[in-house]
């Protein structure tokens, strides 16, 4: 008898030994190693992207395949300009902020006249009217059209003119010589799928 009192008071202190160790571990911060693991294993947030080379953007019956891009820097994202070869409606796309919420679709325009972009010009019908001037870094992703791909270069003055409708205009002259001209309607995120492929 005092033999099984002896081992019931033996498991006992065994089993509050282990209960009082097990709460210790839990109070102790986490291990380095043990936090790195799950912060690769934690879900990724989802939320909006950029586009990226290699996307298509469907819209209406359209498909918009970026096949490359001009990105503009000037100490921050200034836009991003998708070639979108085969499609005539749109054959430029323009990303007007870095999530790709405020998208344009545009086309060549040879109504912007020579030399320095003035603050008002009539486009399509429209005055459109400055919204931006500057200075940028261009690189350069992906496939261009040959015509635009030799103006290409380091560096370059871009000029943004918006107006009723979302109508707006893009004009990019290069370093050296050169201009991309691109005018056409901004649209919302909302109204385009987006079918991820530069993964």
């Amino acid at each position: 008898m005092i033999l099984e009192i002896a081992i019931g008071a033996g498991v006992a202190v065994a089993a509050l030994y282990g209960l009082r160790r097990r709460a210790q571990r839990k109070d102790a911060p986490p291990s380095k190693k043990k936090v790195e693991i799950e912060k690769k294993l934690a879900p990724q947030p989802t939320g909006p992207r950029g586009l990226r080379v290699g996307d298509v953007l469907l819209y209406g019956n359209s498909e918009l395949w970026l096949a490359g891009c001009m990105s503009l820097d000037e100490e921050g994202f200034v836009a991003r300009i998708f070639h979108a070869p085969g499609n005539d409606h749109a054959p430029w796309v323009l990303q007007l902020d870095e999530e790709a919420r405020r998208i344009g679709l545009v086309d060549v325009s040879a109504e912007v006249p020579d030399g320095r972009v003035p603050e008002s010009l009539p486009i399509g019908g429209m005055r459109l009217t400055l919204r931006k001037r500057g200075h940028a870094v261009i690189a350069v992703e992906g496939e261009l059209l040959e015509e635009v791909a030799r103006d290409v270069s380091e560096r370059g003055e871009f000029v943004l003119l918006g107006g009723p409708g979302g109508r707006l205009c893009f004009v990019l002259d290069f370093e050296g010589g050169g201009r991309l001209a691109i005018a056409g309607e901004q649209l919302g995120r909302e109204l385009f799928d987006l079918l991820p492929g530069g993964e």
